[in-house]
This record gives C-alpha cells, structure tokens and sequence, in this order.
C-alpha cells in the first residue's frame, strides 16, 4: 500500500507502507518451529520472534495448518513492543554516531519518504506541563533549507548554529537543556541548565522552534532499516 502526503513546504512524497510499517491487526503467524519450550513464529512481513509453548497451551490457541492467530496482548508483548523500542534505539545511536556526515548531505533526506520521516529522540522540543513533541529529520532539514529556521552566526563561541531542540519549563523560564547544530564544526553542541546563555535565548525561542517544526504525525516502524539505508546511500556517493 503507498501512501502519499505533502511536506510542510509543499514537497511531495509517498512511501510503501508494507515495507516500513507492521499492520498491528494481522497477527496470524506461521509456526517455524517448536524448540525447548518455544514456540518460533514468523510473521507475514518475515520478522522472526518466539513465545513459550506454555503460554500458547494455557489461552487454548487453535494451531491450523501450522499457522496461530495471536491476540493482541500477545503479539505487542511478545514482539511488537520490543521490535519497536529496538529499532528506535538503534536509529538513536547510528543517527548520533553518523549525525555529520548524514547532516553535511542532508539534502539526501528530502529525496525519499522513509528517510524524512525519521523521528532520533534528539529531534525534540518539549515544555514542562504542556507536553512535548519528536518532529522528523525532513522537517529539520526542509526548516534549515527554507532560510527561517533558528539560526546564529554565533552563539556562546559556537559558529553557523541551528536549533535542533530544547526542553523547558514555561512558568519559571527555566531552559534545562538546548541542542544545537553547528554547520561550522559539524556536530551537535549541547547547553543545559547551567549554561550561561545569552538573555534573548528563552523559552519563547523553544516555543517558535515548536511551532515551526509541528506537521502531520506519520509514523513508520522500521527505523533502523532506514537510517542504515541513507547512511548507505550517502557512503556510496562519497565513493
């Protein structure tokens, strides 16, 4: 299934959703096999995962042609849930360890959906008591691009600095942590509450960076995969 949506600045893209998602109501798995107490299933998009055999016996599942359905407790506890937090950590430490080289061509971003919508932890903003939000990696590069993003020339002895997020609380002023990126030394620079930082950075500043980073939440589930595909793409570029 392809589903196509337009950017925040107008640019349009559409992606497959069967190769980047999980369909969370089709949990009919196939039997791989039946080991110590195990039961190995494989779900329709591949992906390998075990239950023991116990808890299978003690719900009464119906196996059919090697084949079970199970419920939905069962499948986000036993895969789903553990799928989705190893591939957000995953994209987390590949997306800080090659932040330089990904953000030095970040226009490769912009070329294909699975790419922009790349949600690392670090892309946030949020305020204490009013929530916060993970925006994509499109969306940063698509604001840097446009020329209006959050930028100085210089900033506490740091050149060329963008922006990328910052955490803080509306009613004291209190900005706990700011995150930058610096397109002079390529490299996050991080501030946090005990940072002196200049008096026209606050947390109106966060609060512009919020709102011009906020877009339609799509979401995809296999995050590591795509982020080692870019990283991949951009090596063979370099080459």
């Amino acid at each position: 299934m392809t589903y196509k949506f337009t950017s925040k600045y107008g640019r349009n893209l559409e992606i497959d959703l069967f190769k980047w998602t999980i369909d969370e109501d089709c949990r009919n798995c196939e039997i791989i096999e039946i080991s110590e107490d195990y039961l190995f299933l494989e779900n329709k998009y591949k992906d390998r995962f075990s239950i023991p055999e116990h808890i299978i016996k003690a719900n009464n599942y119906n196996i059919v042609d090697n084949t079970i359905d199970l419920s939905e407790g069962l499948y986000e506890n036993y895969f789903l849930n553990k799928f989705k937090s190893e591939s957000r950590n995953q994209l987390d430490i590949l997306f800080e360890k090659y932040a330089s080289i990904i953000l030095q061509n970040r226009t490769v971003v912009l070329n294909r959906a699975e790419y922009y919508l790349l949600k690392p932890r670090i892309l946030s903003t949020g305020f204490m008591y009013t929530g916060g939000k993970t925006y994509t990696l499109g969306n940063l590069v698509e604001s840097f691009e446009s020329g209006n993003h959050i930028y100085y020339d210089e900033f506490c002895g740091y050149e060329k600095m963008y922006l990328v997020s910052m955490a803080a609380s509306p009613l004291s002023g209190t900005i706990f942590k700011a995150i930058f990126w610096s397109d002079k030394t390529n490299e996050f620079v991080r501030f946090n509450q005990e940072s002196k930082l200049p008096h026209y950075f606050n947390t109106s500043v966060g609060w512009s960076l919020f709102n011009m980073l906020k877009s339609e939440d799509i979401n995809i589930d296999r995050q590591d995969k795509a982020i080692k595909k870019l990283i991949n793409e951009i090596n063979a570029a370099k080459r």
